[in-house]
């Protein structure tokens, strides 16, 4: 599973985290979506748009890699909505980086009021919540720097993780699917775990067995038919250009969204 993807399971279960996580104050009910940009045929990692009367447009970029063109993609990624779409709400321009070593720091652009770019770290955001984290406490795993020294930690902190989900005063449906997606986040940021191990922690069913778990199993699966097809236009542009081409192996190494950047930086070339 990408961490993108756990990120979208979350905040299309509860749009309001994402708000409390960056410490932004919207009004109003929120749903949460990917959408796809017809012309560019690019997919924001997540867009938000209120419900229930008006209300900034919002768009939310999750960074996991180092991209020294992400605030230049992002700003012209929502122009080219803007441009798709009948629609003259502001907007707020969301970037949160999973490490901050990946944020670039070359903000140039700067909206004009009331739309608004909001860039944040995870671990900062997650640490001035504390144990009020709600339905954020799933991402906590993602929060910890030092993996070495909290993997023998984990079979401490894991119970405690999931206390603070199951005292929260939601339906049972919701408790198990946040429960699940704890897990996967714990196996995503200490990737020598095994799903199993993370469970018997826990006395969970086995995740592959639940709802949640078979929906992120397929976009994972999903995700790889997309490895796949990029990773052969990467090698097809690469013989265009005469260049040597990289090893599938490494490619394969790269997650999606690096892929994407590589994709991306190939057709600027041919298209010069």
């Amino acid at each position: 599973m990408k961490t993108d993807a756990l990120f979208y399971k979350l905040f299309r279960l509860s749009p309001k985290s994402l708000f409390r996580l960056v410490g932004m104050r919207l009004d109003g009910a929120y749903t949460f979506e990917s959408i796809t940009l017809k012309t560019t045929e690019k997919r924001f990692d997540g867009f938000m748009k209120r419900t229930d009367g008006e209300g900034p447009n919002v768009f939310v970029e999750i960074q996991g890699y180092n991209d020294n063109t992400i605030y230049w993609r992002g700003f012209r990624e929502v122009c080219v909505w803007y441009e798709e779409n009948d629609s003259d709400r502001p907007f707020v321009l969301v970037v949160l980086f999973i490490d901050e070593k990946h944020d670039p720091d070359n903000r140039m652009l700067t909206p004009r009021p009331p739309s608004r770019l909001v860039c944040k770290n995870l671990a900062d955001c997650l640490k001035k919540m504390g144990k009020r984290a709600g339905a954020l406490t799933v991402l906590k795993p993602l929060g910890l720097s030092d993996i070495k020294k909290n993997r023998e930690k984990l079979p401490e902190l894991v119970p405690q993780w999931e206390e603070e989900i199951r005292s929260l005063e939601l339906s049972d449906h919701e408790t198990r699917e946040l429960t699940e997606l704890l897990i996967y986040a714990v196996v995503q940021r200490f990737q020598k775990l095994t799903v199993k191990e993370v469970e018997k922690m826990m006395q969970l069913t086995p995740i592959d067995q639940t709802v949640v778990g078979q929906e992120l199993i397929q976009m994972g699966e999903e995700r790889g038919m997309e490895k796949g097809e990029l990773i052969g236009n990467i090698q097809m542009a690469q013989r265009f250009l005469k260049r040597r081409l990289t090893p599938k192996k490494k490619l394969l190494q790269k997650s999606t969204d690096e892929l994407r950047a590589m994709l991306r930086k190939l057709e600027s070339a041919l298209s010069v």
